[in-house]
């Protein structure tokens, strides 16, 4: 017995003794092959020269005599006055458009802000409405999962309130379309149209 005893750990000893030089010299073996083989792709990469790419007016897409502007151009709202130029030295501040002008496009302004910020709105509200359709789906079909769901009134309460909200969001939203359709259309003048 007590044979058996030292047998069964002196046996795993013995192999373990004499098998593990072996499992780390083919460690070492791979990890050196793969260090090598990174040493010789950074020498390769080292080796092939990278041609500098040369500008030249051949290979620029720029016409002889064409001229660029050196000012970039300011971004305005359509619908918007052009910016005055600033005055040449000498010239007097006279006024270039008559106030009645200068009202319609400040009227024209004041309408385009409100089209966009309706149109924000009905956006949001949009938004929301498909939110909380999305969540009265789901509280449905949780509700409805139940197997005693008619006995469940807080649910069906909570179901009622959300069709509810639904309900008033949807009228809100056709309100807000309403006051946009309302509201008169914006004009085009020379300066928005673009040039074809």
């Amino acid at each position: 017995m007590l044979r058996y005893i030292t047998l069964r750990l002196t046996l795993p000893a013995v192999l373990s003794v004499t098998l593990l030089p072996a499992a780390a010299s083919a460690q070492s073996q791979d990890s050196q092959s793969v260090a090598e083989a990174a040493r010789k792709a950074r020498a390769q990469k080292k080796n092939t020269e990278k041609t500098p790419k040369v500008i030249t007016d051949e290979t620029l897409d720029v016409k002889k005599g064409d001229v660029q502007s050196a000012t970039a151009e300011q971004p305005r709202m359509p619908g918007a006055p052009e910016a005055p130029a600033q005055p040449a030295a000498g010239a007097t501040n006279a006024p270039t458009k008559d106030s009645k002008n200068v009202s319609e496009n400040d009227k024209a302004r004041a309408a385009l802000k409100e089209r966009v910020a309706l149109k924000e709105k009905i956006k949001e509200a949009q938004s929301d409405l498909d939110l909380l359709q999305r969540e009265y789906q789901l509280d449905q079909d949780s509700f409805y999962s139940s197997p005693d769901y008619a006995k469940n009134t807080s649910g069906k309460d909570k179901l009622d309130a959300l069709k509810q909200q639904i309900s008033d969001k949807q009228q809100d939203l056709e309100q807000l379309k309403a006051k946009l359709a309302a509201l008169p259309a914006p004009q085009e003048s020379a300066e928005t149209t673009p040039k074809s």
